[in-house]
């Protein structure tokens, strides 16, 4: 394309202007969301952006600036815009084909982290596994191999895909299966993790309308949120060592019910981990 390249400057100028009136609506700082979506698109620190203004920005940079604003501007998550997610400090590719990781889960990989630290060769199975965070960080944190499980095939590619972008790409066996349904009887393991879908359809109306952009498949249940913790409860027995651990991550008010989930299945010494709001995050139990 023939023309004078925009400079970082220009482009981050003309992202403030595009953003403006769609941020002040939200409430939201534009200044802030222009400038983690450049750095973010042209794969530099916020502070480079800041000091190198006179730089040009290549053209294709500037047409995945500009569209990911226009997607921005359609309610999407800033995530899918950019693609990128970040989790336990790690970086994740995603896309409206996995759930954005959120700071909530970390609190189901940092149980798991107090729990198995310093023991070796364990094998653990993540359900549902979506962008492959918990899997990732799984791996990135302890010395464990990792079965991964989806029902989607597009998640499953997006989790491969972030598994390379993290190195862990050898300890990680991914596979298609509705919860249960394709994994060997004949495999034991030292843990079993989900964050499954725990949104109940009634509250469909209450969320904002960037999370629901955000797959449905992994965010609603029925049984008022419960089902996935009830049907994960009663067959991973079969799948756990004894003493082994179950880890759910749960949703607001939900930390009771799941508790009770887990008694009734013989599951013991159940406990549970609040959140950064004080929220009773993650609840995890043995197998007696």
């Amino acid at each position: 394309m023939s023309g004078r390249l925009k400079t970082i400057g220009e482009v981050l100028n003309e992202a403030v202007l595009m953003l403006k009136d769609y941020c002040e609506k939200r409430k939201e700082d534009y200044n802030k969301i222009a400038l983690m979506m450049v750095s973010q698109i042209l794969e530099i620190d916020k502070t480079e952006v800041i000091l190198n203004k006179r730089l040009p920005v290549g053209q294709d940079k500037y047409e995945k600036i500009v569209n990911a604003i226009s997607k921005y501007l359609q309610d999407y998550p800033l995530q899918y815009c950019t693609n990128k997610a970040f989790f336990m400090g790690l970086e994740f590719y995603v896309d409206e084909n996995v759930l954005i990781p959120r700071f909530d889960t970390e609190v189901l990989v940092e149980v798991a982290i107090e729990i198995f630290k310093g023991r070796k060769n364990l094998y653990f199975l993540d359900i549902g596994t979506g962008s492959g965070c918990i899997a990732v960080a799984l791996c990135k944190f302890l010395d464990c191999n990792v079965l991964a499980v989806d029902i989607s095939e597009r998640a499953l590619e997006i989790a491969r895909k972030n598994a390379e972008l993290n190195g862990v790409e050898n300890r990680i066996l991914f596979v298609r299966s509705n919860l249960f349904e394709n994994i060997p009887k004949n495999i034991k393991f030292d843990a079993i993790l989900s964050n499954p879908p725990y949104i109940s359809e009634s509250e469909r109306f209450k969320l904002e309308k960037q999370v629901l952009k955000e797959p449905h498949i992994a965010l609603f249940s029925k049984e008022d949120g419960l089902w996935f913790f009830k049907e994960i409860a009663n067959k991973a027995k079969l799948y756990l060592k004894d003493g082994g651990y179950i880890i759910f991550e749960v949703g607001f008010s939900q930390a009771e019910e799941v508790k009770r989930i887990l008694e009734q299945n013989g599951y013991e010494n159940i406990k549970s981990r609040k959140d950064l709001n004080n929220i009773e995050r993650c609840i995890f139990a043995i197998n007696g």
